[in-house]
């Protein structure tokens, strides 16, 4: 009933077409689809949950596509509860949280599954819908990506058929560390999840059946990045897993045995500038032996490397004075734009077998607000 319910309610507002507010069109050469899984890993109970349970995780999949324009539709980037949720932490009395409309084609099929795979962590109590903007601009630029909700570490996580709160996680005053191995057994999860073929059958456009390695999802050597807490859980899974084989954080305080054990893969780190101070970033730079880099970003603050940059902008004077707070004044676009370079070059280097020019400093120009502050 509910499931119906939230159904009938995203598809009588996509219907109202005056009210829509879109995200900007895609820069990268490919069409975007994206796609939304449900998984249910039967090997753990779920630390956080009221009673007993498996744990559940929800992913969204964004991923280039070759579906027909006049066969598209959007996606609006929220579901409705976690619309409403937004709006009425907002004060947005205009509901615009629940008119912002992807530039991504709901369940197209996914066309090329010998794109490397990126995994991406959302901040600490955030959804991972709040990042969708930036992840369909990456995926547009030929990566395969998966964003993954943590029940009770999300403030809110809309499944099809209810809605898991952090507020009634049975954990109080947990630590970083026990969330960071939630968190990163949750991605471990998904991964193994993504090579299991009755998973793989429920994403559109690939098959129990393929047998090609083309053809198959590229789940032996992938990339971490992720805001915040999903950064320190990108690193951490550096040190856990070798299939996790570079990874990037944005403005992440780093947790876990990873700050003191250090990691031989490529890293990089991404910071805000003014730069906050972040005890932990010395220590775990230090202990990373491979390929890394450390920028600063000007006129960033933590929340930049969100969605609500852009969403801010896009709303112009409609924007509620709330949401404002933490983002710091550069704008929406060109915050993803840098984001997207950036990452691109990470991964395309150490997943592709691409250059990356841009790492060493090529066509740095093109890009004022970053500055290098750490290397090897």
């Amino acid at each position: 009933m509910q499931k119906t319910l939230l159904h009938s309610l995203a598809f009588a507002l996509q219907a109202n077409a005056a009210s829509v507010v879109p995200l900007p069109e895609l820069k990268g050469p490919y069409r975007v689809g994206t796609s939304v899984l449900e998984l249910v890993d039967s090997s753990r109970t779920d630390p956080f949950a009221p009673g007993v349970r498996q744990r559940e995780v929800i992913i969204s999949l964004f991923y280039p596509t070759q579906e027909e324009a006049e066969k598209c539709t959007l996606a609006f980037q929220f579901p409705p509860l976690t619309a409403a949720f937004i709006d009425g932490r907002y004060n947005d009395t205009n509901a615009s949280a629940e008119r912002i409309l992807t530039q991504s084609c709901i369940d197209s099929p996914l066309s090329h599954p010998e794109l490397p795979l990126l995994f991406f962590g959302p901040g600490f109590s955030n959804s991972r819908t709040y990042y969708s903007a930036a992840l369909e601009e990456l995926a547009s630029h030929g990566w395969n990506i998966i964003a993954a909700d943590h029940p009770f570490d999300a403030n809110i996580v809309e499944f099809s058929d209810k809605v898991l709160y952090a507020k009634d996680s049975t954990l109080v005053n947990g630590t970083a560390d026990q969330y960071l191995e939630v968190r990163v057994a949750d991605m471990k999860f998904v991964l193994d999840a993504l090579s299991d073929p009755a998973i793989v059958s429920r994403i559109p456009g690939l098959s129990a059946a393929t047998s090609s390695p083309s053809s198959r999802l590229q789940t032996d050597k992938v990339g971490a990045f992720g805001h915040s807490f999903g950064g320190a859980t990108s690193l951490q899974l550096l040190a856990n897993d070798t299939r996790f084989a570079v990874g990037a954080n944005f403005d992440g305080t780093l947790f876990g045995a990873v700050v003191e054990k250090g990691t031989d893969s490529p890293f990089v780190i991404f910071g805000t500038n003014p730069r906050m101070v972040d005890d932990s970033w010395p220590t775990g730079w230090k202990n990373l032996r491979g390929f890394k880099r450390q920028y600063a970003i000007n006129d960033t603050e933590h929340g930049s490397f969100t969605d609500f940059p852009i969403i801010r902008d896009i709303l112009g004077p409609d924007s509620p004075p709330l949401l404002n707070n933490g983002l710091g004044i550069i704008a929406g676009e060109r915050i993803i734009d840098i984001q997207t370079a950036y990452v691109d070059a990470l991964f395309g280097r150490f997943l592709k077998g691409e250059n990356g020019e841009l790492l060493d400093g090529e066509g740095s120009e093109d890009w004022p607000e970053v500055s290098l502050v750490g290397k090897n």
